[in-house]
């Protein structure tokens, strides 16, 4: 930024380090007006949900395209990888030529990563993968919303079903304020618990469950008196 003028705004609309807490469809819509208007050039920020929620990641789901894109994770499916692009104006500014700006690195396109990225988008475009993914989720979340009733915490999933968010309160995280009214330590407990009996996660509310095309066949039976059992011991320790 120099005075008034804003080169970029950049923005993660789908929070992957936050509990999947997203933008409003109006937010979104505002910054590109915004952006639109004033000529800067609006970043989003991919690295988690770029070929995880969508072939066009939180964008395909916003119905919202960004100047410049950032991704990684998901596009390598395991592999050290990243890319970034995005329109043809801002990336001709890429150039060894005079006036031009020079982009590398040492692990720059790495023919192995490249290799496991494009293998990667290859199936995810010719195969159903997204749908099945999008099916474990949701399952995975009707499961652990059964056992949660069960136990009486109020709960709310934020994100879509491929790598949602588990809050445990009564309304859906859309800030950081709002996450912090929620009961995490709660939720610290009841990943400790699932992590002690064979469920591997993070135990912190703040990151997301991200689904994988494996997951369609997990046991979601084990996986409800997995959970059942974690909460109930959850339960038992703040009681004391």
């Amino acid at each position: 930024r120099v005075g008034d003028d804003i080169a970029a705004i950049v923005i993660e609309p789908i929070m992957g380090n936050c509990g999947s807490i997203a933008s409003s469809q109006e937010y979104m819509q505002k910054l590109r007006d915004l952006c639109d208007a004033t000529g800067t050039l609006l970043i989003i920020d991919e690295v988690k949900t770029g070929f995880r929620v969508a072939k066009g990641g939180a964008q395909e789901l916003y119905g919202i395209h960004a100047d410049l894109t950032t991704y990684a994770k998901a596009m390598g499916n395991g592999y050290p990888v990243a890319a970034f692009g995005g329109r043809a104006d801002v990336m001709d500014v890429i150039s060894s030529s005079g006036g031009g700006v020079t982009h590398g690195g040492t692990y720059t396109a790495n023919m192995i990563a490249l290799s496991a990225a494009k293998a990667t988008l290859t199936i995810l475009n010719d195969s159903d993968a997204y749908s099945s993914i999008d099916k474990a989720g949701a399952e995975i979340q009707r499961v652990l919303a059964t056992v949660f009733t069960k136990h009486g915490i109020e709960h709310r999933f934020a994100g879509p079903d491929s790598m949602f968010g588990i809050h445990f309160g009564d309304l859906v995280p859309t800030n950081y304020r709002d996450w912090k009214q929620t009961d995490s330590d709660l939720y610290t407990e009841f990943a400790m618990n699932l992590i002690k009996h064979g469920v591997m996660l993070e135990p912190d509310s703040r990151e997301p469950w991200f689904i994988c095309e494996a997951h369609k066949d997990i046991d979601l039976g084990w996986l409800e008196e997995t959970a059942d059992r974690a909460m109930a011991e959850a339960i038992a320790a703040r009681a004391g």
